[in-house]
C-alpha cells in the first residue's frame, strides 16, 4: 500500500479526461513527492526508474516496522539516469531494544531528509565489502563507526581528537553507523549508484557488515506512472520551455513517450486508454506549458 501526495493524486486525477484543459500560460507542477511503500521494491517504483533502492536479505532477524518512507523533490534525469534534485527512502527493522535503520538517496542527488547523525560518532574502520553471486564479484567501500565519544554528552566537551577510533566492540556498545556508495555489479542493471546509510543499536559489528553485505537491488517495474521521476520530469519540460520536438525526444531518451492532448488552448483528438509511459502535454506557441502522465 502506498500513500501519494496531493499534487501527485491530482497529476493521475487529470488523466480521466478526454481532453487536456485549455493552457494560456506556464504551469510548472509542484515536483515535491511523498509515500509510504510496503516493499523496496515498490518503494523503487515510487522514486522511478533513474536510480536503484537497495533491500537488505539479512537484518539480524528483525521484523520491518512499518513501510518503506519515500520523499523526493525535483529530480531531474538526462538519457536514462537521474542527475539532480532530492530523494529519500528509509524503513526500520526493530525487536525489543535492537534496531536498524536503513536509509538512501539517488547517489546523484541530494537527501531530501536528512539522514540521522550522533555527536558521539567516531570512525572505527574504513572496509572493502565483497559483493554480488559467485562469478560476480566486486568490492564496495564503507565507512564504520560508533558512537563511543561519550564525553560528547556533557554538552561542553571538546571536539574529539582526529585520531580517536571506536573499537569492534563499541558499536554493539554504543550503537553503529555503515555508510557506503552501493553500485550494480554489472552495466545490465544500471543505473544503480545509491547513497546508503545504516544505524543500528544492539548489533555487533560483524551483524552491520553482513547486513551491508546482503543489500540486494531492489527491481521494480520499468514505468510507473505518477512516480516521482515523472513529476520532476513534468518541471523539466514545462519550465525548460520545452518544443514539442524537443519534450519529445526528451521523453524518449529516459524512456517515455509522449503526446500533445491541446494546442494553444484547443484540446486534440485523444484516445481513452491509460499508459504507465506516457506523457500527456498542451503547448502554446509551441512550447509545453502543461503536463501530466498516463
Amino acid at each position: 500500500m502506498r500513500m501519494r501526495t496531493l499534487s501527485a493524486l491530482a497529476g493521475v486525477a487529470g488523466l480521466a479526461l478526454a481532453f487536456a484543459a485549455p493552457a494560456h500560460a506556464a504551469d510548472v507542477p509542484d515536483s515535491s513527492y511523498r509515500a509510504e511503500a510496503t516493499t523496496w521494491a515498490d518503494a523503487a517504483n515510487e522514486l522511478g526508474p533513474a536510480g536503484s533502492l537497495w533491500s537488505p536479505a539479512f537484518t539480524a532477524g528483525l521484523a520491518q516496522r512499518g513501510g518503506v518512507d519515500v520523499v523526493a523533490d525535483a529530480i531531474t534525469v538526462a538519457n536514462g539516469t537521474a542527475t539532480g534534485g532530492q530523494t529519500f527512502a528509509g524503513a526500520s527493522y526493530r525487536q525489543g531494544q535492537r534496531r536498524i535503520d536503513l536509509v538512501e538517496r539517488w547517489a546523484q542527488t541530494g537527501w531530501a531528509a536528512e539522514p540521522s547523525t550522533d555527536i558521539r560518532r567516531v570512525l572505527v574502520r574504513r572496509v572493502s565489502l565483497p559483493m554480488g553471486d559467485p562469478g560476480m564479484r566486486y568490492t564496495v567501500r564503507a565507512e564504520v563507526f560508533a558512537n563511543c565519544y561519550t564525553q560528547a554528552l556533557s554538552g561542553d566537551a571538546p571536539p574529539p581528537p582526529a585520531s580517536l577510533r571506536c573499537s569492534e566492540s563499541d558499536v554493539r556498545k554504543h550503537g553503529g553507523t555503515l555508510r557506503m556508495t552501493m553500485r550494480p555489479g554489472s552495466t545490465m542493471t544500471e543505473p544503480g549508484r545509491t547513497t546508503i546509510q545504516i544505524d543500528t543499536t544492539g548489533l555487533t559489528y560483524a551483524q552491520l557488515l553482513r547486513m551491508a553485505r546482503s543489500l540486494e537491488q531492489a527491481q521494480g517495474a520499468p514505468t510507473v506512472a505518477g512516480s516521482a521521476q515523472m513529476l520532476g520530469m513534468c518541471a523539466q519540460m514545462v519550465d525548460g520551455r520545452m518544443t514539442e520536438q524537443q519534450a519529445g525526444a526528451f521523453a524518449k531518451s529516459n524512456g517515455y513517450i509522449l503526446r500533445v492532448t491541446t494546442i494553444d488552448g484547443v484540446p486534440q483528438p485523444a484516445t481513452l486508454d491509460n499508459r504507465t509511459e506516457r506523457f500527456n502535454v498542451s503547448t502554446v506557441g509551441g512550447v509545453v506549458t502543461r503536463c501530466n502522465y498516463g
